[in-house]
């Protein structure tokens, strides 16, 4: 695919290191996103990168899965390994958040049959406004979408929380201020998330202990 050079209108970027292609510099004007977001994501992955789709529920037609009715936001897609996806995001986060805009993991497949995981980048610095977009609930124990986003809002004030994945049913946080107690943390954890536990961990203590290690908040709701 023959390249595109980066001065051209629509892509501002001061870095030269990666020349967008074609399709991307397509995608970078139509989206009106900065080309330097592209650069840096090739700086750790060659995947193909898309407009922003996403949909929860996926069907098979012939062999094949599509989306079922997705949403497309103002942002990119692309596909990562399973074991790189979440040191990428920590990567490129800080500095994606100093220009305008949101990294994070949006299908976590855990490398079932090797299948990848994909990331997502939006056009925003704001967690709500990305939860709202994405439509995340846990709708199985009534908590809608304003729901979740008020119990984030309530984490945040608490222990500061950076957004690092979101999908229709799940979302996930690096916790910025250390809690006194991270098995009370965990308590309220389970409280509005009881699934972390009862389909996870399996004990609020082992709940604890590993968000203490990971430093991230987890709400999963099946």
């Amino acid at each position: 695919m023959v390249a595109a050079a980066m001065t051209l209108t629509g892509c501002n970027s001061n870095s030269v290191s990666y020349t967008l292609t074609d399709r991307e510099k397509s995608i970078c004007d139509s989206l009106k996103v900065d080309a330097s977001i592209i650069q840096e994501v090739r700086t750790y992955n060659s995947s193909e990168i898309e407009p922003f789709h996403y949909s929860l529920s996926k069907i098979v037609e012939n062999g094949v899965e599509a989306e079922a009715d997705p949403i497309h936001l103002n942002g990119l897609v692309f596909t990562e390994q399973n074991s790189k996806s979440y040191e990428l995001v920590f990567s490129l986060k800080d500095g994606f958040k100093q220009k305008g805009y949101s990294i994070f993991l949006l299908e976590n497949n855990f490398n079932i049959d090797s299948k990848p995981d994909y990331i997502g980048v939006l056009k925003t610095t704001d967690k709500y406004a990305i939860l709202k977009q994405i439509g995340t609930d846990g709708i199985n124990y009534d908590i809608t979408n304003d729901s979740l986003i008020n119990i984030v809002k309530q984490f945040d004030k608490k222990y500061s929380l950076d957004l690092i994945g979101v999908s229709g049913d799940w979302c996930e946080f690096a916790v910025v201020n250390t809690p006194a107690d991270w098995l009370e943390f965990a308590k309220e954890v389970y409280a509005v998330c009881p699934d972390v536990v009862d389909q996870g961990t399996g004990s609020v203590e082992v709940l604890a202990e590993e968000m203490k290690r990971t430093k991230r908040l987890y709400f999963w709701w099946d």
